[in-house]
């Protein structure tokens, strides 16, 4: 049986991304890793703690067997190409294929974020992959800081409202709306339904990158 091993950062994405996975091949197993302390160093700036505690994390899930490990947090998505220095399983950051679609295909999106430590790596990662396709996107950025605070302080619906708005708010700008971090994918289905088919997060597009 082929193995697929998740890497992430905070429990409340671990069970939205096994299920998506685990619909697009029930054959597969999956081998689900969390630290919860990769965060806290991202917020402390701890950053050359990282790079380690991610790459054994990556270790670990190859010498399980995994044909493929899937970096589930995007704020994590700067120490990818590092730990593929040191691993010889194919690694992807989770929102890597979402952003390649749309830049590929649009000339401008949104990107909404809540947490403060995603907005630096995804401007990043979306500026080398325009880089590679050569070619001039507009983008615009929505960082809700306060929707993140909300739902720190389990409000969870005034948290859902903000990002909604953000949302709202950027397709009067932009072509599509990528959510940039799992944790908020869920409140697609709470978007009008006649934008909805505009906006998108990573769990879209990791169908295709599973190993059959």
């Amino acid at each position: 049986m082929s193995s697929v091993g998740l890497i992430h950062s905070t429990r409340l994405v671990i069970q939205t991304v096994h299920d998506v996975v685990a619909k697009a091949n029930p054959d597969l197993e999956i081998i689900n890793v969390l630290d919860e302390g990769l965060l806290k160093c991202l917020r402390e700036k701890a950053y050359h703690r990282v790079g380690p505690r991610i790459t054994a994390l990556a270790e670990g899930l190859e010498e399980d067997g995994a044909r493929l490990i899937i970096v589930t947090c995007s704020s994590l998505s700067p120490y990818v190409d590092g730990m593929r220095e040191k691993i010889k399983t194919p690694l992807i950051r989770i929102d890597g294929p979402m952003i390649q679609w749309a830049l590929k295909h649009h000339q401008s999106c949104g990107v909404v974020m809540t947490n403060p430590t995603t907005q630096v790596p995804t401007a990043s990662l979306i500026q080398d992959v325009a880089h590679r396709l050569n070619k001039e996107v507009k983008v615009e950025y929505r960082l809700c800081d306060e929707a993140f605070e909300r739902l720190n302080r389990g409000d969870v619906q005034g948290h859902d409202a903000l990002v909604v708005d953000a949302i709202g708010g950027l397709m009067q700008e932009v072509e599509v709306v990528l959510l940039a971090q799992i944790s908020i994918a869920r409140v697609i289905e709470q978007v009008d339904p006649k934008i909805r088919g505009r906006v998108f997060s990573g769990l879209d597009f990791i169908s295709k990158e599973l190993p059959q």
